[in-house]
């Protein structure tokens, strides 16, 4: 299997803690540092038409991960026209939660993962923060006597 990754959709997924304001470069390449982690060839396209002077033209890295800025076009019609000469689609995974690309590459026969799950796989403890919200245990015990609940009980 190739993972071929909608990069900017999956910078931020997950993040409440303020991320949204950190540095795009800092979260790009923390998605990237998580990406070279998978066993699977893996390609990550940006959308680069305003991107800060340095960054590459074309794609950079080799082996196992390619990145693509992208300053012409969009990185959706990168990542269809890339899994249309790639070859094999069929064992390539899109991760994106954009439906219009997900719809496009399904033609092609790829298969798309949302990057709920994605972020899942690389980096399990970031989507934790949203399914199970932390609170202190006096906190919890205010909550236990609003709702009439013994504090003690386990659940």
């Amino acid at each position: 299997m190739r993972w071929v990754i909608d990069g900017y959709n999956v910078m931020f997924a997950g993040r409440t803690d303020g991320a949204e304001e950190a540095d795009f470069e800092t979260r790009r390449e923390d998605v990237l540092a998580r990406c070279r982690r998978l066993k699977d060839p893996v390609a990550v396209f940006f959308d680069a038409a305003k991107a800060p002077p340095g960054i590459a033209n074309g794609p950079e890295g080799r082996g196992k991960l390619e990145v693509v800025y992208v300053r012409t076009g969009s990185a959706d019609d990168a990542i269809v026209e890339w899994i249309r000469t790639a070859g094999r689609p069929e064992e390539v995974r899109v991760v994106t939660n954009d439906r219009e690309l997900a719809g496009r590459v399904k033609a092609l026969r790829a298969k798309v993962c949302g990057v709920e799950e994605f972020v899942r796989r690389i980096d399990p403890e970031r989507l934790e923060g949203i399914e199970k919200p932390k609170i202190s245990n006096e906190e919890a015990r205010r909550w236990a006597a609003e709702f009439g609940v013994d504090p003690d009980a386990r659940i």
